[in-house]
């Protein structure tokens, strides 16, 4: 029966330590849908206005004769439908995020809403403890359901900083493979310099790579960084590159690779130091662990120390 009792206890404790962190990460995806939800619309605004100039340009108008007299009509629209190109990619990759938000948030409502029932459960295992200690009495039997209870809660902190250490490990990855991505990239951008600038031309995709390896690091970051409010380490991760501009046309062909370098430059000097801090959030989840399984043995080891005596 105490057997029955303390397993009981043990698994409602860690249920009510579950739906504490769930409550505390709806709370913070609502937060973070409504700021993304305000930067979206924004970047709407900002890419609306960017095609409206787009077509400004491609509309037969007094400026447009006058802009292709001057012979700059076809370098402005270039410049303007880069801009315009730039303007949908942040609007799309906002509204990734948005999506990610949604969907986790829906996993974590859908989790409380089968947790709906636990202050009923827990109630219930409080009685069935206190109608066992009523009958039985006796300071072990009190004791060994303390300790079951507080055995489920630290079961429960170790569930939290497995997960962690995971997200953890999944942003190195990700960063790691931003990295490689740079890598390539730098690669490919000295030998576009060495050819004069052949490679810039025509709107290249090889930087692509390293904008879906930044939107991937990015949203492991988030993942991490919420895994971390769960436990208690939360700060900062870093920053990473959400895209390498590439200025389009001949005549930009030198300051293109002068910006892109730059760009990649500051884009692996970021990477690498999200790399350091996550490594770091690894190694204090790992000692973290280490803690709570000492705390855990330690309660085995009283709760076997009372079985026997």
């Amino acid at each position: 029966m105490i057997e029955d009792i303390e397993t009981r206890l043990a698994a409602v404790a860690g249920l009510v330590r579950e739906a504490e962190l769930l409550r505390g990460r709806r709370a913070e995806l609502d937060r973070r849908h409504a700021e993304h939800a305000a930067a979206v619309a924004e970047l709407r605004q900002r890419w609306a206005g960017e095609v409206r100039d787009v077509e400004r340009l491609e509309s037969l108008s007094l400026s447009r004769v006058l802009a292709a007299l001057r012979g700059a009509q076809a370098e402005e629209l270039s410049r303007e439908r880069a801009e315009a190109d730039a303007a949908r990619y942040r609007v799309a990759e906002g509204e990734s995020r948005l999506t990610a938000i949604r969907a986790e948030r829906a996993t974590v409502e859908a989790r409380l809403t089968a947790l709906a029932d636990l202050p009923a459960r827990f109630a219930a295992a409080i009685d069935d403890k206190e109608r066992h200690l009523r009958r039985s009495g006796g300071p072990p039997i009190a004791r060994l359901l303390a300790l079951a209870e507080e055995r489920g809660r630290v079961e429960a902190e170790l569930r939290e900083l497995y997960e962690a250490g995971r997200a953890a490990e999944t942003a190195l990855g990700a960063l790691g493979e931003l990295r490689r991505q740079l890598d390539l990239a730098s690669g490919r951008q000295t030998a576009d310099n060495l050819l004069g600038g052949a490679l810039t031309v025509g709107r290249p995709n090889w930087l692509d790579g390293v904008g879906w390896a930044a939107s991937h690091a990015d949203r492991c970051l988030t993942v991490l960084h919420t895994e971390l409010i769960d436990v208690g380490l939360a700060q900062p991760l870093g920053n990473v590159p959400r895209a390498i501009a590439r200025p389009d046309g001949l005549q930009a062909v030198f300051f293109s690779n002068m910006l892109i370098r730059e760009q990649l430059n500051r884009a692996i000097r970021d990477a690498d130091a999200s790399a350091h801090l996550v490594a770091g959030v690894r190694r204090e989840v790992a000692l973290r662990t280490e803690a709570a399984r000492a705390r855990w043995n330690a309660l085995q080891s009283e709760r076997q120390h009372l079985l026997t005596t």
